[in-house]
């Protein structure tokens, strides 16, 4: 094997081997961001509340369950570590083995002068690469801050769990709101008629079937009572005890009978015998002619 294929393999291991030094930093801050939440939110309680029987005691739960996430969630994020193209980070690291360690690699299993003087270039270029530079320092650094802050938050909370933990009292009331749980507060049902309708109307109960209530308007006294069992509206009645006083007149009869007063000699007509009306009647249509 080339020198430089071992020194590329030897670079390529360490810079990989720090990959999962941060994937394990990151497995640990997600693990203490999700136990420490699990304390807050008294996880316990709800298992107590929903899983009665476990396999496991209920106290063990939280943490594996964090670690359990933690573990996923740390995957995801390198997942392609592994696939990660070594050669061009040494190249953007290193410029002066820019383009010569790729050409180098590609014509590996090439022999001939050329290829073999550009070997022997990237050879001892290759001396001086260290998979240390090739991450950024202050990514490492903070990485390691960020872990450190997140597991110094976790203890701290652990430790006092009842000063950051969610009451019992609390969660028993949101847990009442599940389906299955008792739930006291419901819609009020305020349909029908009340009970008890011989106390209220006027009296500011709220009734609109109670007493009826009366109206002065101009002086005189309205009923604005709403009668149940009538159309929609109310009856304005006058209340007051003297009415309106209308004279009835008397109905006439078959054959109108005049007045005897001022009745332009009516009377007199009809006094007459029935060949004299006859008369007269011819008389008046022939005058009603001209």
């Amino acid at each position: 094997m080339d020198e430089f294929l071992e020194k590329l393999k030897q670079t390529r291991t360490g810079f990989l081997s720090r990959m999962r030094i941060l994937s394990i930093l990151d497995l640990i801050a997600i693990f203490s961001i999700l136990y420490a939440i699990f304390i807050i939110i008294n996880l316990e309680y709800f298992l107590n509340k929903f899983l009665p029987v476990a396999s496991i005691p209920i106290k063990f739960i939280p943490p594996v369950l964090a670690i359990f996430i933690a573990v996923l969630l740390s995957i995801l994020l390198h997942r392609r570590d592994s696939k990660l193209n070594v050669i061009r980070i040494i190249e953007n690291k290193y410029p002066d083995l820019n383009e010569k360690l790729r050409t180098a690699y590609d014509n590996r299993n090439e022999s001939n002068v050329i290829v073999d003087s550009l070997k022997t270039i990237v050879s001892e270029s290759m001396k001086v690469v260290s998979p240390s530079n090739l991450l950024a320092k202050s990514r490492i650094i903070s990485k390691v801050i960020i872990t450190i802050i997140f597991i110094a938050g976790m203890v701290f909370i652990s430790n006092n769990p009842g000063e950051y933990q969610i009451p019992e009292s609390t969660l028993s009331n949101i847990t009442k709101t599940f389906p299955g749980q008792e739930n006291n507060t419901g819609m009020i049902d305020i349909t029908g008629r009340p009970e008890n309708s011989e106390a209220i109307g006027s009296n500011g109960s709220g009734d609109i079937f109670g007493k009826p209530r009366i109206a002065s308007i101009e002086g005189k006294n309205i009923d604005l009572t709403l009668y149940s069992g009538v159309d929609t509206g109310f009856d304005v009645r006058d209340t007051s005890q003297t009415g309106n006083q209308f004279i009835k007149s008397a109905a006439f009869p078959v054959d109108i009978v005049g007045s005897n007063v001022s009745d332009g000699g009516y009377s007199m007509l009809m006094k007459k015998t029935e060949t004299e009306k006859m008369l007269i009647n011819k008389y008046a249509v022939e005058r009603s002619k001209i």
